[in-house]
């Protein structure tokens, strides 16, 4: 007697009706072999498409035979590049620096060139006690001497301000001074063989003696394209009120430069006596004469 619940009674309860299987216990026993699949008709290639002309690539060349390839010429080897010096300035940021090892400094003939030589005197900037800038009492001044023996001076104590004439033109001219750039000679280099020798100096204008310790003042030589030369005053003594700085003579087209470094208790009359300079003095002995 079959106790499965009837149909209605299953969907009642809200579950689906469970299918019952028609195959027998000999069918699981005895399974049928399963047919073969049907065999699919071939299906032909798809035909080959015509070219387009207009959009197909130009064919590409052939290659070139080996033969070809190796009667080319070898390549040139690659030179490397020149090695980078490192730490080699330009000749116009040379400095050159005389002291008391390197004294003097030969410029020749050849590379004295044209156009103007500077002659620069600096000193470090004095201030008070408040910060401002305190004025100092330092002068630069040079003697000359041309070649026939005739000599003078130039510096501002005087006004004496350029010379000597060559025509329309001075060799030497004294530029104005300033408490910050300082005060420069500026030379004719073009003209300066007619000179035989200067000598630049430093001097003070008023009774008391400047304090070259705290000055240090220091000259620089420019020369365009040459670099620069320089030199200070150094070791001072004690009351010297004025000091020759360098000296400069013209031996066979040469350029001799020297570093003095002398100073002297008096005024500038001292330095030209010392110096072989024969001048007609005033009465204070700080300005020469026209001669």
């Amino acid at each position: 007697m079959d106790r499965r619940p009837d149909a209605a009674v299953h969907n009642f309860l809200g579950h689906p009706v469970p299918r019952r299987s028609t195959r027998t216990l000999a069918d699981h026993l005895n399974p049928s072999p399963r047919p073969a699949p049907a065999a699919t008709p071939a299906t032909a290639p798809p035909p080959a498409r015509r070219p387009d002309r207009r959009s197909a690539p130009a064919p590409r060349p052939a290659p070139a035979p080996a033969a070809r390839a190796e009667a080319r010429p070898p390549s040139r080897p690659v030179s490397p590049p020149p090695a980078a010096v490192v730490g080699q300035a330009r000749a116009s940021e040379r400095r050159t620096v005389l002291d008391a090892e390197r004294p003097s400094l030969t410029v020749p003939a050849a590379g004295r060139g044209s156009g103007s030589l500077r002659f620069t005197l600096q000193w470090e900037q004095q201030v008070t006690s408040t910060g401002l800038h305190r004025s100092s009492d330092v002068h630069l001044g040079c003697f000359w001497e041309t070649r026939d023996r005739h000599c003078g001076a130039l510096q501002s104590l005087g006004e004496l301000l350029a010379a000597p004439g060559f025509g329309a033109r001075q060799v030497l001219r004294l530029g104005a001074r300033h408490e910050q750039a300082g005060e420069e000679v500026l030379a004719d280099a073009a003209h300066l063989d007619l000179l035989r020798r200067m000598v630049f100096y430093v001097y003070a204008t008023g009774p008391v003696a400047p304090d070259y310790a705290a000055l240090a003042p220091h000259l620089t030589i420019a020369r365009r394209g040459a670099g620069t030369v320089q030199m200070w005053a150094q070791d001072p003594p004690a009351g010297a009120r004025t000091c020759a700085l360098a000296s400069i003579h013209d031996v066979a087209g040469d350029l001799v430069v020297r570093r003095e470094n002398e100073f002297f208790e008096g005024t500038t009359r001292e330095v030209a006596l010392a110096y072989g300079f024969d001048l007609d003095w005033n009465a204070e002995g700080t300005v020469p004469r026209p001669s």
